[in-house]
């Protein structure tokens, strides 16, 4: 059975209609979309034809796809920078130069692989299903409520926690920025293992110093390399935290100097480490582990006291640059 896609021609989200002058009209998601086609005259001899096909089909025409999806590509992630918000309004409305570059555009997964709270639900279901099975960059940035004192979830914003679950073993990387009132909503959606996630950069948007412990993606995330936690603490004993390169950790209250100094004995390749505004409950001894890291290259440290963070440091052993805040 074929399945019919949410954006195709006869979806409630996308129309397509060919004007008398030969422009079609599309719209997606209410974005206005015009695609220029060379319509013949009735009656126009071969050699007119052949002229008109000729005029309708310039240079970036005759590229391989392949080649012109990379110069799509370059335009959208590098001449226009990140485009966090609004970059399915700008993909959609490249796709109405042509009729070329709307199939281009519409088949080529790689182009919609970006999920931003910032778009519409339908707006996501369309990425979800056009990226086929490609990686998936997820970038959850709700506007924060107008009353502070909002404790639920906005139906949107979940909508989009529960359309990105099933994808769960496309993501790739994802960004985090909630309401401290929002965390466990948001944490619930984060329990079921994630094997091909590379980098989450997770924070409370108000910053406030956390001593409760999260259990992530059931400890499974096995392509873990990059890991923020802004105001959010995990269990320090949890698999999510082994063999990472860079590790930024802040506005967190840890129960030990000795439980920081197990978590980093399990990345021992560990490039780059960063521990803002961070405070311990009580500070390694003499029997506490010594760690190598011999890969680091940046440590930043700026822990509640210089007492504990001169502590910390004595029980580092690296090469890199260390900065003492």
């Amino acid at each position: 059975m074929k399945q019919t896609d949410i954006a195709d021609r006869d979806s409630p989200v996308c129309d397509a209609v060919i004007t008398v002058g030969g422009e079609v009209d599309v719209h997606e998601f209410g974005i206005p979309v015009s695609i220029q086609v060379q319509l013949p005259e009735a009656g126009a001899s071969s050699e007119l034809e052949l002229c008109i096909k000729q005029n309708a089909e310039p240079p970036i025409h005759s590229l391989p796809p392949e080649v012109f999806l990379r110069i799509i590509c370059l335009h959208m992630f590098l001449d226009l920078g990140d485009l966090r918000t609004g970059y399915y309004r700008r993909l959609i409305s490249l796709s109405g130069v042509c009729r070329y570059w709307y199939n281009v555009i519409r088949h080529s997964p790689p182009l919609w692989t970006r999920i931003h709270t910032s778009d519409s639900s339908e707006v996501v279901e369309m990425a979800l299903q056009r990226s086929s099975t490609h990686p998936l960059d997820i970038v959850l940035h709700p506007q924060p409520p107008t009353d502070e004192l909002l404790l639920a979830v906005p139906a949107n914003f979940r909508s989009i926690l529960d359309a990105i679950h099933p994808h769960r073993n496309r993501w790739r990387s994802m960004d985090i920025l909630v309401p401290s009132q929002w965390m466990e909503a948001v944490v619930a959606g984060l329990e079921d293992p994630a094997p091909n996630l590379e980098r989450l950069s997770f924070i409370d948007r108000d910053m406030i110093s956390c001593t409760r412990e999260f259990d992530l993606f059931g400890e499974k995330a096995p392509q873990m390399n990059n890991l923020t936690l802004n105001g959010v603490s995990v269990r320090w004993d949890s698999e999510v935290l082994h063999n990472l390169a860079i590790l930024d950790l802040s506005w967190i209250r840890f129960p030990s100097t000795d439980a920081i100094l197990q978590t980093l004995s399990h990345s021992p390749h560990l490039e780059k480490l960063k521990i803002h505004r961070c405070s311990t409950m009580s500070i390694a001894t003499p029997s506490s582990p010594s760690i190598q890291l011999l890969k680091l290259s940046r440590l930043e440290v700026d822990l509640s006291s210089e007492v504990a963070a001169e502590n910390f440091l004595d029980h580092i052993e690296c090469d890199g640059e260390i900065i003492l805040n």
